[in-house]
């Protein structure tokens, strides 16, 4: 009987510690995610040539805590983030989207865009092809042609925004459908893609 409650309490102290492991596993999962580097699948056409369905990337969140996006960055948005978030905040956000990855559910609340223009910025598309500024774009990264899908142009970039589009132009739901996206809806860039493996190294984003 004695044996038996020790086996028995040893089991329970066991899996106690387990628990508290695979809390604190999770817990720092969760912060690293919400504020230094996260992993995204790629979803969709929208970003070929550059990047392709199912491909798996890797965005720095703390990419623009100094700084400011720029014109050519590839970026994770938010869609539907429409105000600036705390560390809580994330956290509990991060938390959720960790859970429904480990239950196959897919999350559709975030793309994958080039900003194209940014604060200041006239954004202007004229027979297939981005003008800034009244300079036309060379972008060897494009995909098709560039229409502008009956948005009004040129349009001046608002502060604290940016204007972004998907590398293969004529599929791509981005500005010119969704509006400027807030600098708050940013969740970070795209710096590195680790699949598929005979893809894996830097994010070479600009050709």
């Amino acid at each position: 009987m004695i044996l038996n409650n020790k086996k028995e309490k040893k089991l329970i102290r066991d899996i106690g510690e387990w628990t508290l492991c695979l809390s604190l596993a999770f817990v720092i999962a969760v912060f690293i995610r919400s504020n230094a580097f996260a992993i995204t699948s790629v979803d969709g056409s929208s970003m070929e040539n550059t990047f392709y369905d199912r491909e798996k990337v890797v965005d720095y969140k703390l990419s623009y805590y100094s700084k400011k996006p720029q014109r050519g960055d590839v970026v994770i948005i938010d869609v539907y983030n429409d105000s600036k978030e705390g560390i809580l905040d994330k956290m509990v956000k991060n938390s959720k989207e960790i859970v429904d990855v480990l239950s196959g559910v897919k999350d559709e609340r975030y793309y994958i865009k080039r900003v194209i223009g940014i604060p200041g910025d006239e954004v202007d598309i004229k027979d297939g092809y981005v003008y800034i500024n009244g300079e036309k774009q060379e972008e060897k990264y494009v995909k098709g042609k560039t229409y502008d899908n009956d948005v009004s142009l040129p349009t001046v970039v608002p502060e604290n925004t940016v204007f972004v589009l998907g590398d293969n132009r004529e599929v791509s739901l981005d500005s010119r459908k969704i509006g400027f996206i807030n600098y708050n809806q940013i969740e970070g860039k795209v710096i590195y893609k680790i699949w598929p493996l005979n893809k894996i190294g830097s994010a070479n984003t600009d050709n």
